[in-house]
């Protein structure tokens, strides 16, 4: 599943715990086929349902256990040889299991459950949901984590894997997709209604399980002989052509790199109008929320272009893993999860390497390690029972930092070997499950590396270490000392992780080095930018410490080469200034440069260096024009830091830094701007109109909108989205009524919808912030889309307050009328934006007072990072102060 960006960014770990029991199933019971028959009905927003579940009994007794929740049971049986008996059903809502109980002893061998039930179309957007376009309904399904109860009756555990044939009663008008292709259609039973038969699926577990109803129509294509559909609303058919060559692309990829071809006949690709994540796995039928799938016909931008090829990509690479081999429990998730983030831009970078997927991934890496930091950070592996634990661990742990410590190791062994390694993975668990030991165990075998003892030591630890370095040259020798000590507090002092450092330095390239046995000669890292100073190494670091001896004086050393390590580096006043002048002469790249700055800037929140060091280190950047301009880093610093004082003359300090890279790039797109040009564009103009208030930037930014409101004439797609939000900050109430126009059904596609949706909350008005309050709490707004809004305005310092005040005032409307496995999360979460005192206890009196199961981690983290802003604000105050003084 990928999460949306804006949630798997959040600060998601427990204080508010609500204790409920386990709720694992006995192993007595081992299903083995289910055959399953839906009836919705659009009329009652209901559904029929029929189950057979052909399992094997382990062991004789009266009693089955599965799971169910939210069901109705009207006739259940289970047969056992000739013998078939009624069974009473017990239902227990907390655990969401039913027992079924027969009267005479069921012997150990093959049984056959039947299950005549029904259930609701519900609004939630998890189980079998209903959703609504275009003057109609749909039947959806989302079952991934612990939603398949709400289907059908079914062992819901991803171990216990089984084949299904599902069939469907719908109809006449409608059509319906499930994991298998149709091999029946027939007319009713019933007027007006037909029967869609669905080819029996290979073992998967019942998260995956798909069946998608409506008048969808799609698009057609093939990629190695396996056929490709594309589908949507019909509205939507025309936006589909993007989605299908970039899936077909990710497909021939995939194929090549892994030895097991696409293991399931056919791939469907569905968007759909009303849907909680960004896209979900199913088996050979991936649904995808639409605006993650769909672009217009203006062509998108090169960023949402972007965004749909990593979107598709993701969810392609699951049908190996995740599909394919499915982790044993959801402690394990990492396995799934992890390992599409790490394959999500692989294709990518052969079909269009223009848009510089490598520096993404490092920028992806940071909101794991910002969460990482925090005390209530938790191992990628935890202990997880209930479906409010298991919810919780979709998060920036399971997805970048696993795919982060994926790449590091990568990096370490060599693409070829891993590569290795993951076909005998694969191959060793296909059509089963695996755990990480299983994992682990078999890539160490397979590259003859001490991978298991790297990955062990990730996986089971929770935050990261920080590697001090030291560099000193004495008799024409560079001696390299590298620590290593826990970054946070929420793992004893004494802890220490097996890290691959690979490490380059300055200096004409010196003769062979001498080196300790630990030092090996390291594989190329993936994307990273030759190096004609010195060819990198690397050493494992076991322990607290450890020294290296190069032959040769180095003028500096960088110890992240490629940034693909997942630790954080300290270098000192001394080594980060030399560090300087590598920016400068081009001896770090693009990636090497946001790994160095994301460093300095997390030792400045931790308040173990200066916000000056960082800002000084921010201009030098900057100077060099390229993708490591660090922009989110200034608006933060605008946002939380910045007093009222203080205020002119950083603004003025953000003009100055970064005029001189706008006159270089200018306004207009030019035909040969790369994308990373173009995003880079977007940056300057954003930070200089948002942090910097420059009053050209904000005057130009509407004057532009305007003319693309009131004349039509065309914006650029690349800055579209930062000049509607800059033109919002001081705009009046006849702008921000077209901006409601254009996204209630005025605009040109359903990019645009969203883009002027999302830059309602950058107009500071009050009356017009009230407004978007009220449009996001209201019927008129799909459950998707509310808690977007919601965050949004929590994350302008204008509109916080007032924000959480409406959500206070409205939280019984919200707990209706959102989701807990998204929708909830993401407004708890978003009350991270607080950078004072008295609303960080307001937040924690009023989510202790409303604890809501599920988010438990989210307070906590959200709380913590508050009290980090808060004290780097204290602490850092007196530091800005004299910077910008100077």
């Amino acid at each position: 599943m990928k999460r949306r960006a804006a949630l798997a960014a959040l600060f998601l770990v427990c204080s508010l715990a609500i204790v409920v029991p386990a709720q694992r199933l006995p192993a007595s019971v081992i299903p083995e086929h289910y055959d399953i028959h839906f009836t919705p009905d659009f009329t009652t927003d209901t559904f029929g349902g029929r189950v057979t579940i052909s399992a094997r009994l382990s062991e004789a007794g009266r009693s089955i256990t599965l799971n169910a929740a939210e069901i109705e049971f009207h006739e259940t049986t289970v047969s056992a040889g000739k013998a078939t008996h009624v069974a009473t059903v017990r239902l227990d809502s907390e655990r969401e299991t039913a027992t079924l109980t027969v009267q005479e002893p069921l012997p150990a061998g093959p049984i056959r459950i039947a299950i005549r039930y029904s259930g609701l179309l519900n609004d939630k957007l998890r189980g079998f949901y209903l959703s609504k376009a275009n003057n109609r309904k749909y039947a959806i399904t989302q079952l991934e984590a612990t939603d398949a109860r709400r289907a059908f009756p079914s062992f819901d555990e991803p171990a216990m894997k089984a084949t299904f044939a599902v069939s469907a009663t719908i109809d006449a008008r409608d059509t319906a997709i499930s994991n298998g292709r149709v091999v029946n259609d027939t007319p009713g039973p019933g007027a007006g209604k037909h029967t869609l038969t669905f080819s029996t699926t290979k073992r998967m577990s019942t998260y995956l399980v798909a069946l998608l109803v409506g008048d969808w129509e799609c698009i057609n294509g093939t990629s190695d002989r396996v056929p490709i559909r594309v589908c949507g609303t019909p509205d939507r058919k025309d936006e589909l052509r993007f989605a299908l060559e970039s899936a077909e692309f990710a497909l021939r990829y995939l194929n090549r790199y892994f030895t097991i071809k696409y293991p399931f006949e056919k791939l469907d690709i569905i968007a759909v109008p009303d849907f909680a994540a960004g896209a979900m796995e199913n088996t050979a039928a991936i649904v995808f929320r639409d605006q993650f799938l769909l672009v217009g016909k203006d062509g998108g931008s090169a960023e949402h272009l972007k965004q749909v090829s990593q979107y598709l990509a993701h969810e392609i690479a699951h049908q190996w893993f995740g599909d394919l081999v499915t982790m044993h429990w959801w402690d394990d998730i990492w396995l799934n999860e992890g390992f599409a983030t790490w394959m999500e831009r692989r294709p990518m970078e052969e079909w269009k390497p223009e848009w510089n997927p490598r520096f993404d991934e490092v920028r992806d890496m940071q909101s794991a390690m910002a969460l990482d930091a925090l005390r209530a950070t938790r191992p990628i592996r935890i202990r997880v029972e209930t479906p409010g634990e298991i919810n919780q661990v979709f998060d920036a742990i399971a997805y970048q930092k696993t795919a982060a410590v994926i790449r590091m190791v990568e990096g370490y062994v060599g693409a070829d070997s891993f590569r290795n390694g993951i076909n005998a993975y694969l191959k060793k668990f296909a059509f089963g499950n695996a755990t990480g030991e299983g994992f682990w165990t078999t890539i160490a075998s397979a590259t003859k590396r001490p991978v298991d003892r790297i990955l062990s030591s990730y996986i089971t630890h929770s935050s990261m270490p920080l590697v001090t370095v030291e560099m000193s040259c004495s008799g024409g020798s560079t001696q390299l000392s590298l620590a290593q000590k826990p970054i946070s507090t929420a793992v004893p002092p004494s802890t220490t992780w097996e890290i691959p450092v690979c490490y380059k330095r300055g200096g004409p390239p010196p003769p062979k080095a001498t080196a300790s046995p630990a030092v090996a000669r390291p594989n190329q890292a993936r994307g990273s930018g030759s190096s004609a100073i010195d060819p990198a190494a690397c050493v494992v670091l076991s322990g607290p410490a450890t020294t290296v001896k190069l032959a040769g004086c180095s003028s500096w050393v960088f110890a992240n080469v490629d940034g693909r390590g997942y630790y954080r580096t300290s270098y000192g006043t001394e080594g980060l200034n030399a560090l300087s002048e590598a920016i400068r002469t081009a001896g770090l790249t693009p990636v090497e440069q946001t790994s160095l700055l994301e460093d300095v800037w997390a030792l400045v929140r931790l308040n173990e260096t200066s916000i000056a060091d960082f800002l000084t280190l921010s201009a030098a950047v900057s100077a060099q024009l390229n993708p490591a301009m660090p922009t989110d880093q200034i608006n933060f610093i605008s946002d939380r830091l910045v007093d009222d004082q203080q205020r002119p003359a950083f603004e003025r300090w953000v003009r100055q830094t970064l005029r001189p890279a706008l006159a270089d790039l200018g306004w207009e797109p030019n035909a040969r701007d790369s994308a990373s040009r173009q995003r880079i564009r977007s940056n300057v103009i954003y930070a200089l109109g948002y942090a910097g208030r420059d009053p050209e930037i904000l005057a130009e930014a509407r004057r532009r909108v305007d003319r693309y409101l009131d004349e039509g004439t065309a914006l650029d797609p690349g800055l579209a989205t930062t000049l509607l939000h800059l033109a919002a900050i001081n705009g009046d109430a006849p702008l921000y009524e077209k901006y409601v126009t254009r996204m209630t059904g005025g605009g040109k596609s359903r990019d645009e919808q969203i883009r002027f949706r999302n830059s309602l909350a950058y107009f500071s008005d009050p009356a017009l912030r009230k407004r978007t309050l009220d449009y996001a709490t209201s019927t008129d707004v799909r459950t998707q889309d509310a808690p977007d809004i919601i965050s949004a305005l929590m994350a302008r310092p204008w509109a916080a307050q007032s924000t959480w005040q409406h959500i206070k005032t409205n939280w019984g409307k919200l707990l209706k009328q959102l989701g807990v496995f998204q929708g909830l999360p993401t407004v708890v979460g978003s009350t991270y934006s607080f950078c004072d005192v008295a609303s960080r206890n307001d937040v924690e009196q009023f989510l202790n007072q409303n604890p809501i199961n599920g988010t438990e981690r989210i307070a906590r983290q959200a709380l913590e990072t508050i009290d980090r802003c808060i004290a780097t604000k204290d602490r850092q105050s007196h530091n800005l102060t004299e910077f910008l003084s100077r």
